[in-house]
């Protein structure tokens, strides 16, 4: 048992009780800093897949579902997570966050001049919102907790249907991480040319059935649905009829992005602000 010794013992006292001490304390061994890792994950096979793989790679593995009123079951990819969970007890941990007041905010901004501007590229804006959050609130969470280094499911089986999935769009995401020190990279993007997800999560003994993404039912088991779909959808069946498709409609996307980025720089420093202040 070690003695505590009292500052104002003698000078040589104060030596010899150093000594002692030295002699009897076991030597601290630094722990290394675990590698930490966070997931836009949705629950659906994609994020799912992400997530397993990071979980090779990371000794933390941070999932973030983001929901807001446009969407219903959010809740369903709880029953992902609990799959993962049980494959690595302790390893993953999941965040359900509301960010309905963000995403109202960002699609609402300059809803007219981008109306009178994009015209019917106004309905996939809803995506575009919905997604531009997701990642502002991302990098929120990762300054918050020191975490640098995110991934997602974004892959090119949807980019012609998703603004953020984009490639060109996509580049401008990576730089707007990294200019808070953060890693961003969507590991199964191409994966679905090869082996599509949700088979890869079957033969993983992560899912009941291969076939997930083709069965509507078990597909919303795991993940939530957006109401606003149906108007991406219309969106999209009108625009592979016009002209430039889908390069042009992507040139669009990217310049909405870069009209909006130094906004979301605004939100996130807002933000990062009053967790200061408090």
């Amino acid at each position: 048992m070690l003695l505590l010794y009292k500052i104002s013992q003698h000078p040589t006292q104060q030596t010899q009780a150093t000594q002692a001490t030295q002699l009897t304390m076991p030597a601290q061994q630094t722990q290394p800093t675990p590698r930490r890792c966070c997931i836009l994950f949705s629950g659906g096979s994609d994020s799912s897949l992400t997530a397993y793989r990071m979980s090779l790679e990371f000794d933390e593995v941070h999932l973030l579902t983001f929901k807001h009123f446009g969407q219903t079951g959010i809740e369903n990819s709880r029953n992902s997570f609990a799959i993962l969970n049980e494959k690595f007890p302790g390893k993953f941990k999941h965040v359900i966050q509301d960010v309905s007041d963000m995403f109202q905010r960002i699609y609402s901004r300059r809803y007219l001049c981008n109306l009178l501007k994009y015209r019917t590229l106004q309905l996939q804006f809803t995506c575009f919102a919905c997604q531009a959050c997701f990642h502002i609130n991302t990098i929120i969470y990762c300054l918050k907790h020191n975490i640098h280094d995110v991934r997602d499911g974004a892959n090119t089986e949807y980019e012609e249907a998703s603004p953020m999935q984009i490639p060109i769009v996509k580049k401008e995401i990576k730089k707007f991480y990294a200019e808070y020190g953060i890693t961003h990279d969507s590991p199964v993007y191409e994966e679905h040319k090869k082996k599509r997800s949700d088979y890869q999560l079957y033969e993983l003994g992560l899912r009941p059935q291969p076939n997930i993404k083709d069965d509507i039912e078990m597909y919303k088991a795991y993940q939530g649905y957006c109401r606003f779909m149906p108007g991406g959808v219309l969106f999209l069946n009108y625009w592979k009829r016009c002209k430039g498709f889908p390069e042009e409609v992507q040139m669009r996307m990217l310049e909405h992005w870069l009209e909006e980025v130094q906004f979301f720089k605004k939100l996130i420093d807002k933000q990062m602000s009053s967790c200061l202040q408090q």
